[in-house]
């Protein structure tokens, strides 16, 4: 069975140019042109690149790929205003919208806030979806209304990285985004958690659509590829990791390593090439840990290898990175049309 591609595609650098703009409508198109199950950008205003602007232009190009905003928060962005934007991506891309919902490191730790509880998250969920069948939900113990003409199909992901979440995924989550790794013991124990938060709820087990996180780099260089991947391994390996590692299979010999990374992680490196946290996970002896249970990072052969390794071990849907300049993403969209595609299908 060939293996579901979505891709997250972050733009770097200042914002986003009327040039800019119109190579990502493209990238977009290019992307459909691919067969891409889903196409997404992260939210977060810490980077200055406004996300419902880049959410908007990606469906702006799409035709039949799913679109969407993943990760949100329930912090920085309130329930009437991801409905709207549901509502708004749904309309222009014939019913293809999605977001996902996870608890926020980042976004929500740089403008003074501690990532979300379950509970609330779940609330938040819970009022996105009224909002959108009803026109009127219950938040905070207020009611938030909006206005609409038509019940919005809402298509809800749960990014989830422990075990408690990846419970709460099976019980509210139409897909769920499973950022816990890809090691054979992780994948089968975070599927069988999905499966029981489904069955807890009265749902079928097979209810919730299993996607897998990938951090990913692709490059001719396989060697330059590990590199650049380290930035986005060492997010990873942080906000998995920062309720501790107790039950998330870290084996014995990295548990203080771990431990001590997550401690000392720096905000303001966050995913920034050359940074302290990528200085650190390679000093404490995590790069190759984190590379095996995350990472993709190669060339097109490598690629397509370890591709067909974690179909192997039950990953079938997955969820890459793109990240770079427009142009830079482009590129590597191409490859990956050129050179890896046609080899997984």
């Amino acid at each position: 069975m060939p293996v579901d591609v979505a891709v997250q595609f972050t733009f770097t650098g200042p914002p986003l140019t009327r040039r800019d703009a119109e190579e990502v409508v493209e990238l977009a198109a290019a992307a459909d042109d691919c067969g891409l199950h889903s196409i997404g950008t992260g939210d977060t205003g810490f980077r200055l690149n406004e996300a419902a602007s880049r959410v908007t232009l990606l469906a702006l190009g799409a035709r039949r790929c799913h679109v969407g905003m993943r990760p949100t928060n329930p912090w920085t962005r309130h329930p009437q205003l991801a409905a709207a934007l549901l509502a708004t991506v749904d309309a222009l891309t014939g019913g293809h919208a999605f977001v996902e919902v996870a608890t926020g490191d980042s976004s929500v730790t740089s403008v003074g806030r501690r990532p979300a509880s379950r509970a609330r998250l779940e609330e938040y969920v819970r009022c996105v979806r009224d909002l959108l069948a009803h026109g009127e939900a219950q938040y905070e113990g207020r009611t938030v209304r909006c206005f609409t003409e038509r019940p919005t199909p809402a298509r809800i992901s749960i990014g989830a990285e422990g075990p408690k979440m990846l419970h709460l995924a099976g019980r509210i989550g139409d897909a769920v985004s499973i950022g816990t790794g890809l090691t054979p013991e992780v994948v089968e124990d975070s599927l069988a958690r999905v499966r029981a938060g489904a069955l807890a709820e009265g749902r079928p087990p097979g209810s919730v659509e299993p996607w897998f996180t990938v951090r990913s780099c692709l490059h001719r260089d396989p060697r330059e590829a590990r590199r650049r991947l380290l930035p986005s391994l060492a997010s990873i390996l942080h906000h998995s990791m920062r309720a501790g590692v107790e039950g998330r299979h870290v084996p014995e010999r990295h548990r203080t390593a771990v431990e001590e990374f997550v401690a000392r992680y720096a905000l303001a490196d966050h995913q920034r090439a050359g940074g302290a946290n990528e200085e650190l996970v390679d000093r404490l002896g995590l790069a190759d840990f984190a590379h095996e249970r995350w990472g993709l990072a190669g060339d097109a052969d490598g690629w397509v290898e370890r591709l067909r390794q974690l179909q192997d071990v039950g990953v079938d849907r997955v969820w890459l990175a793109n990240r770079g300049t427009v142009r830079e993403v482009r590129d590597t969209l191409v490859q990956f049309r050129d050179e890896v595609l046609p080899r997984l299908r």
